[in-house]
């Protein structure tokens, strides 16, 4: 609490330091003031949050803008078609965990995290996690005693696969669930909430070859922010035939590229081909992976670098990783978290800057800097690197 006091006058200046010391030290506070059998029992019930969330469609009814001011719970029943008294016993856990203020008997008003719940990716991504991956976890327990508690690797033979008594990996599996892979995709550009993404401070100009290659691009929320800042510069947005169909209004300097073929016969099956295969554009100056290597083992990792890397120019073309890099000590609660999901959704993992070196390493690749993430300490950071070099181009 002395600290705390301490670092009052950074907070009100905005210092982003102050900030995140402040978040670890009121949690710890927390967790003193709170009786240890208590928290444990809280942990014991912490998936109640998301799951609270599902068991009635008012998120599907009100948005933050249906109404200013207090709602009571009569109107949201009349809003959503659930019983009042449901309405009534769901929302008393959301105002206790501060997702909502209760200003009067059944009646409450929408607090800033509500609101952001309420966006349209994120309240995609709620629905996803409840449905994928909060599956994928129930049965987690049963699956580890029969794979000797050791951790997934397979992605045809995962968690999501003992869960849903498939062998088709994840994507495949997301490809048969449309609302499912419609709100996977809607999520993806917003998994890290408000911390900082990649910053590049300046692009030298380029040649007729791309400046950078966006390997899985999605949307293109990345390349977009990259050619204003720095407009002129030929770019590639890279994924799957039926990713880029739904990509639209990019800037003149971003060109698409299909990695994938699509097989269409009266119906659309899409055949997920592995990343390490030759569809690359050779010679780039950079080639940047956002959020890629984190959703596989290191096995399959092996196998997408060495693709990339015969690519590559040796002594030209740079490998961008924007990736979660794990601190060896001290991984905050959103590390771990993350780090889990990736093992229940398809096997793999975030990691440690020890862990990419050492990947990366065994790919083939030498390691040119690791860059702390800035703003929120567990912000994603950038992993540069280049092919090995042996002196003969």
């Amino acid at each position: 609490m002395r600290r705390l006091d301490v670092l009052k006058s950074q907070l009100v200046a905005g210092d982003p330091d102050a900030q995140k010391e402040a978040l670890m030290l009121s949690r710890k506070l927390t967790l003193t003031l709170n009786e240890p059998a208590n928290t444990a029992v809280e942990i014991a019930f912490s998936v109640k949050y998301n799951v609270s969330q599902r068991f009635i469609p008012i998120s599907a009814k009100i948005t933050v803008t249906s109404k200013n001011g207090p709602i009571t719970a009569t109107e949201l029943a009349a809003l959503s078609g659930a019983e009042e008294l449901l309405i009534v016993r769901v929302l008393r856990l959301l105002a206790a965990s501060g997702v909502l203020n209760e200003v009067d008997e059944k009646t409450w008003t929408f607090t800033p995290v509500r609101q952001a719940m309420a966006t349209p990716d994120i309240a995609a991504g709620h629905r996803m996690i409840f449905e994928l991956i909060l599956q994928a976890a129930w049965e987690a327990p049963q699956y580890l005693r029969e794979t000797n508690y050791k951790c997934p690797e397979n992605r045809t033979d995962g968690l999501v696969q003992y869960a849903f008594q498939t062998k088709l990996e994840t994507f495949k599996l997301l490809i048969s669930k449309p609302a499912l892979r419609k709100d996977f995709d809607a999520f993806m550009g917003n998994t890290m909430g408000a911390r900082n993404y990649w910053i590049l401070d300046d692009v030298s100009p380029g040649s007729e070859s791309p400046v950078l290659i966006d390997v899985g691009a999605g949307k293109g929320h990345d390349l977009i922010a990259l050619n204003a800042k720095f407009p002129g510069h030929k770019s590639v947005l890279q994924d799957l035939q039926p990713v880029i169909d739904n990509v639209h209004d990019l800037d003149g300097g971003i060109e698409t590229m299909a990695s994938f073929p699509a097989l269409a016969i009266y119906h659309i099956e899409f055949e997920l081909i592995s990343l390490s295969l030759s569809h690359f554009t050779p010679g780039a100056r950079v080639y940047f992976y956002h959020h890629i290597l984190h959703d596989w083992s290191d096995y399959i990792c092996l196998e997408i670098l060495s693709g990339l890397r015969s690519a590559m120019k040796p002594g030209y073309s740079l490998l961008l990783l924007h990736e979660m890099i794990i601190p060896e000590k001290g991984a905050s609660d959103f590390h771990a978290m993350l780090d889990l999901t990736m093992m229940a959704f398809n096997s793999g993992m975030e990691r440690t800057g020890r862990q990419f070196r050492t990947l990366l390493d065994a790919a083939g690749f030498e390691v040119v800097n690791i860059w702390a993430p800035e703003g929120a300490r567990d912000a994603d950071g950038i992993e540069e690197a280049m092919v090995k070099f042996d002196g003969v181009l």
